[in-house]
C-alpha cells in the first residue's frame, strides 16, 4: 500500500459469478486511496495542516507537538500524541555532519495484528498481518545539502542570457505578463557553475520601451561590483519598473552588446549577441495572471516533482561535542508551510480583526496617526544610497595619473547630495575565518600592516546636482598591477525646508547608546537589547551579532544566549543611517552550580 505511484485510476468491474480474490479486494482499496492522495496533492500540496509545533526542551532533546500534515503525494501525516526525542536519537542523525539539521516528517506505515491464515503460503508459520496501520516518523537531514523545494516548471517567468561562459551565467528574468500599470520585479541573476576561484563585475544599461522607471526613463542600470561566488551558488540584483497603462502590447526589454561592459577576473568579456526579453502588458489584473499561469502547468509537469514525499518542520543548529548534540536554535519561520483550511476560516477572520491599518483608526486617536503616517511616509522616502563604480586603470604605468569613473546616477534624484567614496577590496578575515569586504575612507597607507590589496590613491568626488550623478576621480601614486579600482560610494541626500529635520541625525551629535552597555546572561538565556536616541528621533534599528555562533537576536533586538561561555558583540545601528550605530556587549556564562562542559 505504500506506493507512490497514484495513475491510472483503475476500479473493478463487478459481474454475476465474479471470483474475487485479495488483489481484487487490494485494487478497491487503492483505487479509493489513490483518487484522494491525487486530489489532496492537487487541492493543498504538501504542508502543515495543524499541530506540529516543535519546541527546544533542554538543549539536548525536542518536543514535537501532535498534528496533522500532508505531503506532496497527498498522504496524510497524522501525528497522533506529542513526542520528545533526544536530538542524537532520531534517524538520519548519525549521517549527518553539518551544524544545520532540517527536521522533516514522512508517511510511514506498517502491518499489525497477526492472525491464522488459513491457506497461507507460509507453510511454517500460518499467521498473516491482519491490519496496516498508517503513521509517519521523524527523520534528519543536513540543511546545507538537502535538495532545495522544486515547484512545477510554468511559464510565469521569461529568461534572457545575457553572459554564460564556464564559470558563470548572467541571466534576465522578469514574469512573461505584466500588467497594464503595475510595477514589476526585473533579476538581474548571477550563478557560478564552476568550482574556480573567479570573480564577475558587470555594468550595463538595459532599454524598456513599455516601462518606466523611478525617474520616468525608459531604461535601467545594472551595476554588479566584483562579485565572487562558490559553485552552485546563486545571487540576484532587483531592478523595478513600472508597465505603461494601455491595451494588449508584445514588447521586449533589449540590452545591446556595447552597452554591456562583463569581466571576468578583472578580463574583459566580449558579449556574442545583444539581449533580447520578450514580455507582454495584459489588461488582466495580477490575481487573474497568477491563477492562469498556476492553472495551466500540466499534469506531466507536476508528476516530474518528487522532493515533496516529506514535510520540513523546522531547522535545527546544533554544537555537536563528544557524541552529543547541544541545540543551538530552532527556527520554524521560513522552513514551515502551514496549509490555510475552510475549517479554519471564521478563526481566521476573528484573528485578523486584532490588526488594522493606521489610518482606520477612533477620530480620538486621529492627530496621533497621522503624525505616524507622516513619519512613516518620510521614513520610506530615500536619504542615501549606497554602490560601487569602477575606474578603469588600464595596463600602463599608473604613478601619478589621474583616473576617472563613468558617471553614476545616485538614484537619490536632484538636489543637494554629499557623496562619500572609499576604496573596497575583498580579503581573508581570520576572525570570520571567510572572505569578507573592507573599505578604507581617507589614506589607505595608513593601513598597510593589514596588507590589503588597496594602492595608495587619493579620491575626489564631483557632483551634478541637477543631473541626479556623479563622478569619481582617482590619482595613483604609487605603481599598481590593478586593472580596476574598485569604489564604494555613499550617497545621503541634504534636504531642504521642513525636511531638514532628517539631516539632524546624520550630524556628529545624533547618536544611539545602549541603555546598558554590558550585560550577563546564563547559557539560552533572552534579553532585549535596548538603547537611547540622543539629539535624534527615535527610528527603526537593526541588530546584527559581529560573530558568528554567538547566539541568535531577533529584527527586534531580543538577543539569546550561546551554550558557550564568552564575550559576544552585537551591532546595533539605525535602519535609515547605518552610519549611527552603537555596541553592546553580553557575558554569557554559567550560573554558580552548574557543570562545566
Amino acid at each position: 500500500m505504500n506506493s507512490i505511484n497514484l495513475l491510472p485510476f483503475e476500479r473493478n468491474r463487478y459481474y454475476p459469478g465474479k471470483l474475487l480474490t485479495s488483489a481484487d479486494f487490494l485494487s478497491e482499496q487503492s483505487y479509493t486511496e489513490n483518487k484522494r492522495r491525487f486530489m489532496n496533492a492537487l487541492l493543498y500540496g504538501p504542508g502543515v495542516l495543524c499541530g506540529l509545533s516543535v519546541y527546544n526542551l533542554d538543549g539536548a532533546s525536542l518536543m514535537i507537538e501532535s498534528g496533522v500534515a500532508a505531503d506532496g503525494l497527498g498522504r496524510e501525516l497524522v501525528l497522533e500524541n506529542s513526542v520528545v526525542r533526544k536530538v542524537s536519537a532520531i534517524e538520519g542523525y548519525d549521517e549527518t555532519d553539518g551544524n544545520r539539521l532540517m527536521l522533516c516528517l514522512k508517511y510511514d506505515e506498517e502491518e499489525i495484528q497477526p492472525v491464522y491464515a488459513v491457506g497461507s503460503s507460509d507453510a511454517g508459520n500460518g499467521y498473516e498481518m491482519n491490519r496496516i496501520r498508517e503513521g509517519c516518523k521523524l527523520f534528519f537531514a543536513d540543511a546545507e545539502t538537502l535538495p532545495a523545494d522544486a515547484p512545477p516548471e510554468s511559464e510565469f517567468l521569461n529568461r534572457a542570457a545575457v553572459y554564460a561562459d564556464a564559470d558563470y551565467s548572467v541571466t534576465l528574468v522578469c514574469p512573461s505578463a505584466v500588467p497594464s500599470g503595475y510595477g514589476v520585479k526585473v533579476l538581474l541573476t548571477v550563478e557560478k557553475l564552476s568550482d574556480e576561484d573567479r570573480t564577475i563585475a558587470l555594468s550595463g544599461v538595459f532599454g524598456a520601451p513599455a516601462f518606466v522607471g523611478p525617474e520616468g526613463e525608459h531604461e535601467f542600470r545594472a551595476e554588479i561590483a566584483e562579485l565572487s561566488l562558490k559553485a552552485g551558488e546563486k545571487t540576484s540584483f532587483v531592478h523595478h519598473l513600472t508597465a505603461r497603462a494601455g491595451d494588449r502590447t508584445d514588447t521586449m526589454i533589449l540590452g545591446k552588446p556595447e552597452d554591456i561592459a562583463v569581466t571576468v577576473d578583472g578580463e574583459k568579456k566580449r558579449l556574442a549577441a545583444g539581449v533580447m526579453l520578450h514580455l507582454t502588458i495584459s489588461p488582466e489584473n495580477p490575481a487573474d495572471i497568477v491563477e492562469r499561469e498556476l492553472a495551466k502547468i500540466s499534469l506531466e509537469a507536476r508528476s516530474l516533482n518528487r522532493s515533496h514525499e516529506y514535510v520540513k518542520l523546522a531547522e535545527i543548529e546544533i554544537e555537536r561535542s563528544a557524541g552529543t548534540a547541544i541545540i543551538s536554535e530552532v527556527r520554524e519561520i521560513g522552513i514551515k508551510y502551514y496549509i490555510p483550511t475552510i475549517a479554519g476560516s471564521e478563526n481566521r477572520r476573528g484573528y485578523a480583526e486584532w490588526f488594522e491599518p493606521v489610518a482606520e483608526r477612533a477620530p480620538a486617536d486621529r492627530v496621533k496617526t497621522e503624525e505616524r503616517i507622516a513619519y512613516g511616509a518620510a521614513a520610506q522616502e530615500p536619504i542615501y544610497m549606497t554602490g560601487v563604480c569602477e575606474i578603469p586603470l588600464g595596463i600602463d604605468d599608473k604613478k601619478s595619473r589621474i583616473y576617472y569613473s563613468n558617471e553614476v546616477i545616485h538614484g537619490l534624484g536632484s538636489g543637494d547630495v554629499y557623496v562619500a567614496v572609499g576604496c573596497e577590496c575583498l580579503t581573508h578575515d581570520a576572525k570570520l575565518n571567510k572572505q569578507a569586504k573592507n573599505t578604507v575612507y581617507g589614506n589607505p597607507t595608513f593601513f598597510r600592516e593589514d596588507a590589503l590589496p588597496i594602492p595608495d590613491a587619493e579620491l575626489a568626488v564631483r557632483v551634478m546636482s541637477e543631473r541626479g550623478s556623479f563622478i569619481v576621480a582617482a590619482k595613483v601614486n604609487e605603481h599598481t598591477d590593478l586593472v580596476i579600482l574598485l569604489v564604494r560610494w555613499t550617497a545621503i541626500k541634504l534636504p531642504s525646508g521642513e525636511d531638514r529635520g532628517i539631516v539632524t541625525q546624520l550630524q556628529s551629535n545624533a547618536s544611539i547608546v545602549p541603555v546598558q552597555p554590558t550585560i550577563v546572561l546564563a547559557p539560552n538565556e533572552s534579553r532585549f537589547i535596548d538603547v537611547r536616541f540622543k539629539n535624534m528621533s527615535p527610528c527603526a534599528l537593526e541588530y546584527e551579532l559581529t560573530d558568528k555562533n554567538s547566539g541568535s537576536i531577533t529584527v527586534d533586538g531580543i538577543y539569546t544566549a550561546s551554550n558557550k561561555e564568552g564575550v559576544y558583540e552585537i551591532h546595533v545601528y539605525s535602519a535609515d543611517n547605518p552610519f549611527i550605530s552603537t555596541y553592546a556587549y553580553v557575558v554569557v556564562k554559567k550560573k554558580d552550580g552548574e557543570d562545566n562542559e
